[in-house]
């Protein structure tokens, strides 16, 4: 797929299973719980999983990720299908999207996911090696509230409409990689920002 950063096509036909499996579970249950909005239902693959899959080229010796204000587990979910290696923390304080997601958890089996149902404020994680976030907020706040969880050197990355040039307080560098979605001309970015490598 032309313009990905990260093709899913190449990955193993167990976790594009997985996959199609968590495509299956949103379509069905958007019709009761309006998940994704009506016009990115026809396209729930390519604008939500595909997207979501996005950040894992920029991966280097991750053990431990927290997602921000997670929903329904994007892009939690598809991250720790595609990566069984990571240990995924989800965080979504709305109590319907994350017993959606511990449902998704039993369903699909995601041994490496847990669901957190706090605010991010009150979540008590550290050393994570990345933080991210996508539909979350405004990119200097979401840098601020992951910096406290992330290791020092570690990755906060987040799904942008347009570049983000500002370095958020705490942080070293930004850094932005643009990509397209099957069948969308819109240009999105992934953006990083890594943290200040000193304690």
């Amino acid at each position: 797929m032309e313009n990905l950063l990260q093709d899913p096509s190449k990955f193993d036909d167990k976790t594009l299973q997985k996959l199609r499996e968590v495509e299956h579970f949103l379509r069905k249950w958007n019709k009761n719980i309006n998940l994704v909005s009506e016009q990115d239902e026809p396209t729930v693959w390519e604008r939500h999983i595909v997207d979501s899959v996005q950040l894992m080229p920029f991966f280097k010796e991750v053990n431990k990720l927290a997602d921000m204000g997670s929903g329904v587990g994007l892009p939690a979910v598809p991250l720790a299908i595609a990566c069984p290696d990571i240990d995924v923390f989800a965080i979504e304080p709305r109590q319907k999207k994350a017993a959606l997601m511990a449902e998704l958890i039993r369903e699909i089996r995601i041994p490496n996911l847990h669901v957190l149902s706090e605010r991010v404020e009150k979540v008590f994680l550290s050393h994570m090696d990345v933080v991210c976030c996508r539909a979350f907020g405004e990119f200097t706040r979401d840098a601020r509230l992951a910096y406290k969880m992330l290791k020092p050197g570690g990755l906060f990355m987040t799904f942008k409409t347009a570049e983000e040039t500002n370095i958020p307080q705490g942080y070293d560098k930004v850094d932005n990689y643009p990509y397209h979605l099957p069948g969308n001309p819109r240009r999105y970015f992934i953006v990083i920002a890594t943290k200040t490598g000193e304690m």
